[in-house]
Parts: C-alpha cells; sequence; structure tokens
C-alpha cells in the first residue's frame, strides 16, 4: 500500500490578508516558516522516502524546510503543481472580485469548473494539469510519497485521483500547513484524512516528532 501525503504550503502575508495568490510568487512569512517546521517535525515518524513540490516560493521554501528536517531530497519541482492562475484577480480579496466581476465571481462560489477567469485558468484546466504531474510523480519511485503545494492544486489532485465532482472538491477545506493523506492500492484509491492541522495546535516549547498520526 502507497501512501501520498499532500502538505499545503505555510502562511503568507496574502494569505493573512485573505487575497487570492494564485501564480504571484507570495513568500512564507515568519508564521509561515514555523507551520513548515511543525509540520516537519509531525512528518518524521512517516517514514517519507520522496519529496516533490512546487516551484513558487511559498511552497518550495515550505518543501526545503522539511527536506532539511527529514534529510529526505527533494526528488522535483513539478510546474503542474502549481496554484491556480487567479489572472486578473491575484492580489485582490474576495469583495474586490465581487465588486469588479460580480457575475462570474457568484458563478465561481456555486460552479469552479464553469468559470473561466479573466487572463487566468478554469479549475477543470487546473484538475487537467495537476493530474498529469500526479502521473508523473506516482510513476517515480517511493512508498511514502510528500507532495508539497496549494489549496487548490491539492484540491485538484483529489478531484483528479478519486474521479470525484469537480465542484465537490472545491468544497474540501485545505488550510496553511495542512496535510492530507490517500492510501493507494492496486484497485482502488482511499482517503486516509484530509485537512489535518494537529501539529500546528503545539505550543513553541512543546514541538515533538511523536504527535499521533490519523491512519
Amino acid at each position: 500500500m502507497r501512501r501520498i501525503f499532500l502538505l499545503r504550503h505555510g502562511k503568507t502575508e496574502w494569505n493573512g490578508q485573505f487575497r487570492y495568490q494564485g501564480k504571484s510568487d507570495v513568500p512564507l512569512n515568519e508564521e509561515g516558516r514555523l507551520q513548515a517546521q511543525r509540520a516537519a517535525l509531525r512528518l518524521t515518524s512517516l517514514d517519507i522516502d520522496a519529496i516533490y513540490a512546487s516551484p513558487l516560493s511559498r511552497a518550495k521554501e515550505t518543501a526545503h524546510i522539511v527536506s532539511r528536517t527529514l534529510g529526505v531530497p527533494i526528488k522535483g519541482f513539478y510546474e503542474e503543481l502549481c496554484e491556480m492562475n487567479f489572472g486578473a484577480w491575484e492580489g485582490l480579496t474576495a469583495p474586490d472580485i465581487e465588486r469588479s466581476y460580480a457575475e462570474s465571481f457568484r458563478l465561481w462560489r456555486r460552479n469552479p469548473e464553469k468559470v473561466k477567469i479573466p487572463k487566468g485558468e478554469s479549475f477543470t484546466e487546473v484538475v487537467e494539469r495537476v493530474t498529469c504531474g500526479m502521473k508523473k510523480i506516482l510513476n517515480d519511485a517511493g512508498e511514502n510519497i510528500l507532495v508539497v503545494a496549494h489549496g487548490g492544486s491539492i484540491r485538484a489532485a483529489l478531484a483528479g485521483l478519486f474521479a470525484m465532482d469537480i465542484s465537490a472538491s472545491w468544497r474540501i477545506r485545505i488550510d496553511n500547513c495542512s496535510l492530507t493523506s490517500m492510501e493507494l492500492g492496486s484497485d482502488r484509491v482511499m482517503l486516509a484524512f484530509a485537512n489535518d492541522t494537529l501539529h500546528l495546535l503545539v505550543d513553541d516549547e512543546g514541538l515533538v516528532p511523536n504527535l499521533p498520526v490519523l491512519i
């Protein structure tokens, strides 16, 4: 049974301001780096043997923090794992977008797969490219695989691997530095847990690598 762990990057300033980031290359802030370290300590008990990541700096730095802590090299940065391109919406908050793109934003909130964001992508396109990237990763070596990506690309990976309704996948909450895990058998994919942030609830003096794993 192979296991895949999907880790969303740590927090950025734009996350704190509730701005759409997309492919804008926004770095981690100090809280995000601490979150990444806590996630890394959580992962020390899971025998990770391969790490892959999005090349955007917030995911890349999260992956490097985990890699150094685990002593596991990063095998590749895949463009296919990048966050959804939000085009004209990037850098804007939800109220900003609602004022300027009212009709398309309302449709996006209901059925994201039906919206082509100006100068950006549709979520259907994101699912297609992320699925392609995940196939490359799964064809590579590794029994316990860590993929460091973004909220949108993690949802896209779930939609592709589970052949689930695209709209439904966007209703799955994926917090900063949360872990989501799947088990891959010979004939099926099973969700082990989603949006697990237990490691972020420990105070600074309690950073320990033996937190329970919900699998």
